[in-house]
């Protein structure tokens, strides 16, 4: 087992989550721009599909060495890791900020932790269950000191659920992967996955209006960009990432992620026009204590 580390090990894994985290936090102001010119369905369609372009060079070179029989499971990985969240972020965010998305992404490691526990028999810790409170009391105070307008705020709340939707099959992804593809080398794993969920998805692009769009659409250059770098460095490079450090830590670990994500997703609000002040720096702070309690409790 590789889940206790130290030393190098625990520095570059503790580096790694803070690289992803910087590239996951950007997705979301990447959503956003995105759908500047694209509807969600169509986000999501060009993210999977450019995706499997990508791969699909590194899928041929190992063709012989995939194993075929499993492919529902790999397809299975790149739904509940990209495809369906895809879509369900891009919708929620026409009409929430992408940093209010980028703090409700924060809920991936609690069901994480959750979904491990109720089908995968995983054990935690009392500390990994005090540290995904202290971080789930922490993005519920940055959702509460988001201004919602009273008059919409059941349609805040829906197309939130949304994103709360997308974390839980982040949750269940993670797990999956620790559980059945321990052995099978990251690259192999995210090629084969996204490869089958995403050449099938390039037959769709005729009978949509991404090409028209994309040739006409005032917006079309600066959403296409956006979704073209979500597709090759959300998906395509920090996938690969990701799953090598799931394998080397856990579940719970790699998920912990979702924590820091929301910090990055705050200052490209920022950026965007959006403001911050000393309570969700507070908030903040809060989150990373949990991150470190459940990186703590996972090593003993």
């Amino acid at each position: 087992m590789k889940e206790s580390l130290g030393g190098s090990s625990e520095l570059k894994n503790w580096a790694l989550l803070t690289f992803l985290s910087i590239i996951w936090g950007t997705s979301f102001i990447l959503i956003k721009k995105s759908l500047l010119a694209f509807t969600p369905v169509e986000v999501a369609i060009l993210r999977v599909s450019i995706s499997g372009i990508a791969f699909f060079p590194f899928f041929v070179s190992f063709i012989r060495k995939l194993e075929w029989s499993r492919w529902w499971l790999y397809l299975i990985i790149a739904l509940t890791g990209s495809a369906i969240p895809a879509i369900l972020y891009a919708k929620a965010q026409t009409q929430i900020s992408s940093a209010m998305s980028g703090i409700i992404n924060s809920m991936t490691p609690v069901f994480a932790l959750i979904i491990g526990i109720l089908f995968f028999q995983n054990k935690t810790s009392k500390i990994q269950l005090l540290g995904s409170v202290i971080g789930f009391t922490g993005v519920t105070l940055l959702i509460a000191l988001d201004n919602w307008d009273i008059s919409t705020g059941k349609q805040t709340v829906l197309y939130s659920a949304l994103v709360l939707i997308g974390t839980m099959l982040y949750g269940t992804n993670v797990n999956l992967v620790k559980e059945y593809f321990q052995h099978v080398k990251p690259m192999h794993l995210s090629a084969f996955a996204f490869v089958l969920a995403g050449i099938p998805t390039i037959f769709f692009l005729p009978f949509t209006e991404i090409p028209s769009k994309i040739l006409h659409h005032p917006q079309s250059i600066v959403s296409t960009l956006s979704v073209t770098v979500l597709a090759l460095v959300s998906t395509v490079f920090a996938i690969v990432l990701f799953y090598k450090l799931v394998q080397e830590t856990n579940a719970v670990f790699g998920s912990s992620v979702a924590y820091l994500i929301p910090v990055v997703a705050l200052i490209w609000g920022i950026f965007d026009g959006e403001s911050i002040g000393l309570a969700h720096i507070f908030s903040l702070v809060i989150i990373l204590i949990g991150v470190y309690l459940i990186r703590r409790g996972s090593d003993n």
